[in-house]
C-alpha cells in the first residue's frame, strides 16, 4: 500500500512539472478581426528555441547586417575638409567675367553590421561622396572651370538598439575612421589628394522590416545629414 502511494504521489509531481515546464514554453498570440478575438498557443518543439520569442523583435543575436543608402545634405564638415571656398580663389583668378553654378554632391554608402545582441552591432562603413562645381563665363555662358572632388570615407561603426519591438527599431551609431580626399581641377590640370580623420554620427536612426528592411538616419558627418536606404539581414531565424 505505502508503494502505491509513493508511485501515486510521484507520478502527481512528474505531472506538475510537465505542466509547469508547458506553461514557461507555450507562447500564446492574440488576433482580432470583425468577429472576435481569436487565441492561439504555441509550443515550440525545443524549450530553449528563440523561433518564437524573436517574432517580438526585429532580429536575433549572431545576425549579419548589410545596408545600402543614399545621403541628402552636405554638413559644414565636408567644406571645412574639402575647401570648397578655395572655389572662389580660382574664379578670382580667372581673366574672363564669370559666374559660379550650383554646387552638387552625391552621397553611397555600404555598411556591414554582426549583431552581438539584439541591441549591439559592430561592423564598418565606406561612404563615397562625389562633389563638383562648374564657373562659367557671365557673357557667353561658356565653361570656363570644372571643379570636382572625391570623398571615401571608411570607418569602423557601432550601433545601439535602444528601442526593438515588432519589425520596427530605433537605435543610435557612431563611426571614426580614415578619410581620403581627391581633388581635380579640369580647367588648370591638376589632381591633389588628401587625408583627414573621417567620422560620422547618426543620434536617430529608424529600421523596418526582418530579413528585408528600410531604413532612414538623422545625423551629421561623412554620411551626409539624412540618409536613406534598404538591406538584407542573415540568419536572422525569423521566417
Amino acid at each position: 500500500m505505502h508503494n502505491i502511494k509513493l508511485k501515486v504521489i510521484c507520478f502527481v509531481v512528474a505531472l506538475l512539472m510537465a505542466g509547469a515546464w508547458s506553461a514557461e514554453a507555450q507562447h500564446t498570440y492574440k488576433f482580432r478581426d470583425s468577429l472576435g478575438i481569436y487565441t492561439i498557443k504555441f509550443t515550440p518543439h525545443s524549450a530553449d528555441t528563440k523561433f518564437a520569442q524573436s517574432l517580438h523583435k526585429p532580429l536575433v543575436p549572431r545576425t549579419h547586417e548589410l545596408r545600402l543608402s543614399t545621403s541628402w545634405g552636405v554638413t559644414n564638415y565636408w567644406y571645412e575638409i574639402a575647401h570648397f571656398d578655395e572655389l572662389y580663389y580660382y574664379g578670382s583668378n580667372l581673366k574672363e567675367p564669370n559666374y559660379y553654378g550650383p554646387s552638387h554632391h552625391y552621397t553611397f554608402t555600404l555598411d556591414y553590421g554582426y549583431w552581438i545582441t539584439e541591441w549591439c552591432s559592430i561592423g564598418a562603413s565606406a561612404a563615397w561622396m562625389i562633389g563638383h562645381r562648374n564657373i562659367f563665363n557671365s557673357h557667353t555662358q561658356e565653361r570656363l572651370l570644372a571643379l570636382r572632388e572625391d570623398h571615401i570615407a571608411i570607418m569602423p561603426i557601432a550601433r545601439f538598439a535602444w528601442f526593438r519591438q515588432g519589425m520596427v527599431q530605433l537605435y543610435s551609431s557612431f563611426g571614426i575612421g580614415l578619410g581620403i580626399e581627391r581633388r581635380q581641377n579640369h580647367y588648370y590640370a591638376y589632381n591633389m589628394m588628401d587625408y583627414y580623420c573621417a567620422f560620422d554620427i547618426k543620434a536617430l536612426g529608424l529600421s523596418v522590416g526582418r530579413k528585408w528592411f528600410g531604413f532612414a538616419e538623422v545625423g551629421y558627418g561623412s554620411r551626409g545629414i539624412i540618409n536613406v536606404g534598404f538591406g538584407c539581414r542573415i540568419n536572422t531565424k525569423v521566417k
